[in-house]
């Protein structure tokens, strides 16, 4: 009960100081906020009267608080709560010493029995013996009777010891909150209503939207939404060689780019005719991507055939500038080819884009094998 009371009251004696240094923070921070705003109007601070009331009202809350409020506080509060915990060590002390004149007591009555026991050849050791066992119970016994007597007093002392310090507490923060109050009453007369406030801040806002500065944010927009409706119709082809069979519908477009994408990234693609020409005859293995929109038609024409002599599924998609894109390259790609795991098989590398190859893979063959020439 003694330990836990202590305890308590310790954190007490901390909130009281943490609220005290808040209200100090709280000013502080004022007096920082309308410096700021009078760096940010300029020379225009001195010609705002609220801005000026605003400073000499926290300026006068400042120096109320630096002079009444904290020296009223530190008395009526924080003083008496230091009071109250400096009885804690001495009771400790108390308890402690207590515990000693035990151990004493019990040393010598171990000693007497032992004489019991075993009787020496002094017959005076016995008797001196007792009697410095009875003179270490007293000890122990009065001490321990004053403990036993003062403690509970202790914790019943403490209810009526704290109520005027928690008065002062509420007292404290009620003056501290009407001082607040009736310095910054005066700010009434440069705030309009909240109507009128909200109007004036559309009316500004609106102002600066007509800016030039903001016209040019708005082209700026204009023209991203022109690109990005160009770019949808680049997906669109003007043109489609007549062999683009079978031709990957948009969804399966798009995740074809994304898994040429990511094996472009560790390496793991074979562009352009002549080396994804290569890669088929060594007997290279994955999924073969042709642009559709390659002219002159020979140029890829033999491709689809080599593809089926090796048994690798091919696929056409739309745009021959995307398909290099995709493919790491800044020009135009007519083939690539997606070798999973490159040419060492490093399957560790090609893991980031395993899924999408293997749905890639078999949406791909299906329509291979549902192809009727």
């Amino acid at each position: 009960m003694l330990y836990s009371l202590e305890k308590k009251s310790e954190k007490l004696s901390k909130h009281a100081k943490e609220y005290i240094d808040s209200t100090r923070a709280i000013v502080a921070s004022q007096t920082r906020l309308i410096q700021t705003i009078e760096k940010l109007y300029g020379d225009d601070a001195a010609l705002n009267p609220a801005i000026n009331e605003y400073k000499r009202a926290i300026e006068a809350v400042e120096n109320e608080t630096k002079d009444k409020l904290d020296p009223a506080y530190r008395k009526a509060v924080l003083e008496p709560l230091a009071r109250f915990l400096s009885y804690f060590p001495e009771i400790n002390e108390a308890v402690k010493r207590r515990q000693k004149k035990l151990l004493d007591y019990d040393a010598q009555r171990a000693k007497v029995r032992k004489l019991i026991d075993k009787p020496v050849e002094d017959p005076q050791r016995l008797p001196r013996a007792e009697q410095e066992a009875n003179m270490a119970r007293e000890l122990y016994e009065n001490l321990n009777t004053i403990l036993i007597d003062d403690l509970p007093k202790v914790v019943d002392l403490r209810v009526p010891y704290l109520d005027p310090i928690f008065e002062a507490m509420v007292k404290t923060q009620l003056t501290y909150s009407q001082m607040g109050y009736e310095k910054l009453e005066g700010m009434r007369n440069y705030i309009p209503n909240e109507n009128e406030n909200d109007k004036k801040v559309d009316d500004i806002l609106q102002q600066m939207r007509e800016l030039t500065i903001c016209e040019i944010k708005k082209e700026k927009k204009e023209k991203k939404v022109k690109v990005e409706a160009s770019e949808t119709d680049e997906e669109t082809p003007r043109y489609l060689s007549p062999i683009a069979h079978p031709l990957a519908e948009k969804k399966l477009t798009k995740k074809l780019y994304k898994t040429v994408k990511k094996a472009s990234k560790v390496k793991h693609v074979r562009r352009g005719v002549k080396e994804v020409g290569k890669a088929l005859r060594k007997g290279e293995k994955g999924v073969v991507v042709i642009a559709g929109d390659i002219s002159p038609v020979d140029v890829i024409s033999h491709m689809p055939v080599l593809c089926e002599d090796h048994n690798v599924p091919y696929i056409f998609v739309p745009s021959k500038e995307q398909l290099g894109e995709a493919s790491a390259t800044k020009r135009p790609t007519s083939v690539t080819m997606i070798v999973y795991g490159g040419k060492n098989k490093d399957v560790k590398a090609a893991s980031d884009y395993k899924e999408l190859y293997d749905e890639c893979f078999t949406q791909v063959k299906e329509l291979d094998e549902k192809l009727v020439y």
